[in-house]
């Protein structure tokens, strides 16, 4: 799917852009399926990587993100996602052809804990390279009863780091701060939000009772070269994933 240039032009100005209906109601509905299959089975070693924590707001231990999700022991789902379509948009967003550096499912479920206002970079993503766009897929409807995210919407920001790495811009919860400058975006199952990994975003805890999940897949230039099995050894010797029994309490800055 090629994008206009007002999208284009709207992604360099402020960080970001939303394409509403990306996947249509038939994709939608297999990508959610997808997550729920996830979501219930065992991963075999090398395959997905299920990462559980203790809600703040009920004392549940909760799954919160599966990671690795793209490869072989996916494929239908992984070529559905990163379809010719998607390719040809980041193309058009990154300058040159895109290449995955890394992805997670984000299940944002009930009680899941708040996001704090960040720019993506500032997760050590610095020690790959200089910059990268993440496609957001909406899965379920995002609300701000659910967690929906708020961006920048200014383009009131720097391509470089306005904090220390590993650190949030704020610990607020929405409506951020200046107020005018961020929008809250209600994103429908099948739009996807194309974002740098330095425009401001975040969202609030999940205080409603349903899940707000969606995919995060983010590339780097093919120029800057194929760090996704790198990125991954060095995630897991630092933040290994867990399972449900071994819930993490920690609210530690993790993207």
């Amino acid at each position: 799917m090629s994008l206009s240039q007002a999208q284009i032009d709207e992604f360099r100005d402020k960080g970001f852009v939303v394409v509403g209906g990306f996947f249509n109601p038939d994709e939608a509905a297999k990508i959610s399926a997808w997550l729920d299959e996830m979501r219930d089975k065992q991963p075999a070693d090398g395959e997905e990587a299920k990462y559980y924590e203790t809600s703040p707001l009920n004392g549940e231990n909760i799954l919160v993100r599966i990671e690795n999700v793209i490869g072989a022991q996916n494929q239908d789902m992984s070529d559905l996602v990163i379809s010719d379509k998607a390719k040809e948009a980041l193309t058009q967003l990154i300058g040159e052809a895109p290449v995955l550096f890394k992805e997670k499912a984000n299940y944002k479920l009930p009680g899941c804990r708040a996001d704090k206002l960040h720019q993506d970079q500032a997760a050590g993503w610095n020690a790959y390279c200089d910059f990268f766009i993440t496609m957001g897929i909406a899965v379920d409807e995002n609300r701000i009863d659910n967690g929906a995210l708020s961006f920048m919407n200014s383009g009131n920001y720097k391509k470089e780091l306005m904090t220390d790495e590993w650190k949030p811009l704020t610990e607020d919860d929405p409506p951020y701060q200046p107020e005018d400058e961020y929008v809250l975006i209600e994103a429908n199952p099948g739009d996807v939000i194309f974002f740098d990994a330095y425009v401001p975003h975040g969202s609030p805890p999940n205080t409603g009772s349903r899940s707000r999940r969606n995919i995060f897949l983010t590339f780097n230039r093919e120029s800057d070269g194929d760090m996704r099995e790198k990125y991954y050894q060095d995630k897991w010797a630092n933040y290994a994933p867990n399972q449900s029994a071994e819930a993490r309490t920690d609210d530690s800055f993790r993207v």
